[in-house]
């Protein structure tokens, strides 16, 4: 059960990556009218923000830790700070 968990947890994690990508790709690739590339962008982004805390939560506070930890210092040159 364990591993299952961890699996489902990782591919949750690319799944939300995969569908924050692909908002910004569909615009330009989808042949539709404003209201259905809303609509499926929309749909996109819930999906990603749905899956990204699910597979935190699958995952653990240490794969969040670990995250957290190689984000920061990239987050830090983006807004300018360099700690």
């Amino acid at each position: 059960m364990k591993r299952f968990k961890r699996g489902l947890g990782y591919v949750l994690f690319g799944l939300s990556w995969l569908f924050w990508g692909l908002m910004f790709v569909v615009p330009f690739v989808v042949d539709a009218s404003a209201a259905t590339l809303a609509t499926i962008s929309t749909s996109l982004l819930i999906t990603a923000e749905i899956c990204f805390p699910l597979s935190i939560l699958l995952l653990g506070r240490p794969f969040y830790d670990t995250f957290k930890a190689r984000l920061k210092p990239i987050w830090q040159r983006i807004i300018g700070r360099n700690e």
